[in-house]
C-alpha cells in the first residue's frame, strides 16, 4: 500500500469530519459489496481507523442471485476483512422468494433485505452508524431517475448523506465515480466486478451507460455536476416543505384504530398544488406505495370524482372517494367464502361475525336494519349459505317488486370494487337473503301475516 496520502482521502477526512458522520472512537459497521466503490470505502476507513481510534466490521449481504459469483463474492469480501484482521459478518438471503411474496422487484427486495440485516447487525454490535458507499454519480443517476419517475421534490433530492436519524451514513457521496476510480488505481485495490452491472435490463444501469453519456457528450459535460447542484438545492427545499407539511399534516390527515388513513379534501384543495401533492406523496411513501407521478395526479384527481370511486395503488393498498375524505386501506386478501349455517348457531369468520337465532313470536318492536334484520322463519327454506357475491347475482331490495343485479345495487350504494369481494351473502335455498349489513330482500320480510321470525346479526371485525 502506497505511503503517499491520496487527496481523496484528505477529501474523505473533511468531509466526514464536516457532517460528523463518523466521531472518535466509532463503532463503524462498513458495507461491503466487493465492488470498486465500497472496496475504496472501506480502504478510506482504515486510512481513519488510528488517527479517530474508530472500530471498524465488514458487513456483506449475498443475494444468491448470481449463483457462484455472489458466492465468490462473499469469500473475497470474508479474505479481505480476515486480512486486515477485522470483523466480518456476513449472511444470505433468499432475495428472489422474498421479492416473489412481497410482490416487490428483486432490486427492491434486495435493498430491503440489506439494510434490514444492517440494521440488526448494528443493534447487535453496539455501532453508531452503518456506511454504505453511495457517491455522486449514483446520486446523479438516483435524481435523474426519480425526475422520470415524477416522485416529488424529495425524489429530486436524491440520495441523503445521512438517514434513520443518522444511523445510515454515505461518507463517499462528495466524490466522483472516476475520483474513486482513480484512487483504486493508484492504492492497487483489488475488488470485484458485478456482472449485472452489465445489464441494460435495469433502468439505472440503462441511465448510467446509455442516457448519462449522450447528456453529457451532447447536452452539459458535467451532467452530473449539475444534477447532484440540483439534488442539494432540492434537500434544502425538502427541509422547509417538511416543515411547512408537518405543520398542516394534523389538520389533513387523520388514522383511525384499525390503521385506515383519510385526507380531508376540503382542507387539502386549500393549499397550494405543490403542498397538496407533497401531502399525497409523503401519505404513499409512509404506506410503501411505488411514487409516480402519474399516481399522486390520480389520487388527487378523485377529490373531483363521486363518493365511492377509487384507484389501486399496490397489491394491497386502495384509495376511494368518501364523501369529503380520500380514504386509504389496507386491502385484506379476499378469501372465497361459501359456508353453510343454521339456525340457532353463531359464526367467527377472520373479517366478521354472524348469527342465526330463532326469536318465536312477533317482537312489539319491530327493528332490523344495518347489522340486524329480521325474517320471516316460513320464507325461509332448509338451506341456508353464506358466500360472496358472483357475477349476475340478482334479488328483490327491501320495498321493490322487480329484480336487480347486485352490481348494479353496489354501484347505487357506492360500494368500492373492492369491497364488493368482502360482503357476505345470505342465501336460502338459492335464492338471495340478505346483503349482509346493507339490504334485506324483500320476499323475506316480516309481514302481519308472519308466525315466528329468525333475527340475522352481523357484525364486521374489519372495518368495511
Amino acid at each position: 500500500m502506497h505511503a503517499k496520502v491520496h487527496p481523496l482521502e484528505r477529501r474523505f477526512e473533511e468531509f466526514v469530519q464536516a457532517g460528523s458522520l463518523v466521531r472518535n472512537g466509532d463503532t463503524v459497521l462498513v458495507a461491503v459489496s466487493g465492488g470498486v466503490d465500497s472496496m475504496a470505502l472501506l480502504h478510506l476507513f482504515l486510512s481513519l481507523k488510528d488517527c479517530m481510534e474508530l472500530l471498524l466490521h465488514v458487513a456483506h449481504v449475498n443475494h444468491q442471485l448470481r449463483g457462484a459469483e455472489s458466492m465468490q463474492d462473499e469469500k473475497f469480501v470474508r479474505d479481505i476483512a480476515r486480512s486486515w484482521s477485522l470483523p466480518f459478518h456476513g449472511t444470505r438471503t433468499d432475495t428472489t422468494g422474498y421479492a416473489h411474496s412481497s410482490k416487490l422487484s428483486k432490486q427492491e427486495a434486495a435493498r430491503e433485505l440489506r439494510y434490514r440485516f444492517f440494521e440488526q447487525l448494528r443493534q447487535e454490535l453496539g455501532a453508531r452508524v452503518v456506511a454504505t458507499a453511495h457517491q455522486a454519480d449514483d446520486n446523479a443517476e438516483t435524481v435523474l431517475l426519480n425526475a422520470l419517475r415524477g416522485t416529488g421534490i424529495r425524489g429530486l433530492s436524491g440520495i441523503p448523506v445521512q438517514r434513520n436519524d443518522g444511523a445510515i451514513i454515505r461518507p463517499l457521496l462528495f466524490a466522483r465515480r472516476s475520483d474513486i476510480e482513480e484512487y483504486a488505481q493508484f492504492k492497487q485495490i483489488v475488488f470485484r466486478h458485478d456482472s449485472s452491472n452489465d445489464s441494460l435490463d435495469y433502468k439505472r444501469n440503462y441511465l448510467r451507460k446509455t442516457v448519462l453519456p449522450l447528456l453529457q457528450s451532447e447536452i452539459h459535460p458535467d451532467i452530473v455536476g449539475s444534477l447532484n447542484r440540483v439534488s442539494t438545492v432540492m434537500r434544502q427545499l425538502d427541509d422547509r416543505i417538511t416543515r411547512e407539511v408537518a405543520e398542516r399534516w394534523p389538520s389533513l390527515v387523520s388514522k383511525d384504530r384499525s390503521g385506515t388513513t383519510s385526507i380531508r379534501i376540503s382542507n387539502l384543495l386549500s393549499e397550494p398544488t405543490f403542498l397538496q401533492e407533497e401531502v399525497i406523496v409523503r401519505l404513499l411513501r409512509s404506506l410503501q406505495v411505488e411514487i409516480q407521478a402519474e399516481k399522486v395526479l390520480h389520487v388527487l384527481g378523485l377529490c373531483s370524482h363521486p363518493t365511492g370511486r377509487s384507484l389501486q395503488l399496490s397489491h394491497d393498498i386502495v384509495v376511494y372517494r368518501d364523501r369529503n375524505a380520500l380514504v386509504f386501506m389496507r386491502q385484506p386478501i379476499a378469501v372465497e367464502l361459501d359456508q353453510t349455517v343454521e339456525i340457532g348457531h353463531s359464526y367467527a369468520f377472520p373479517s366478521f361475525r354472524f348469527a342465526v337465532s330463532t326469536e318465536g313470536p312477533l317482537p312489539g318492536e319491530m327493528g332490523g336494519g344495518g347489522g340486524n334484520e329480521l325474517v320471516d322463519a316460513a320464507r325461509l327454506g332448509s338451506h341456508l349459505r353464506l358466500r360472496t357475491w358472483r357475477r349476475g347475482d340478482w334479488f328483490m331490495p327491501l320495498g321493490m317488486k322487480t329484480r336487480k343485479k347486485l352490481s348494479d345495487f353496489f354501484t347505487d350504494e357506492k360500494v368500492p370494487r373492492f369491497e364488493k369481494e368482502r360482503i357476505p351473502i345470505l342465501e336460502s335455498d338459492d335464492a338471495i337473503v340478505w346483503i349482509c349489513g346493507r339490504r334485506l330482500d324483500d320476499r323475506f320480510k316480516v309481514t302481519p301475516s308472519t308466525q315466528s321470525i329468525v333475527r340475522l346479526e352481523y357484525s364486521p371485525t374489519i372495518p368495511a
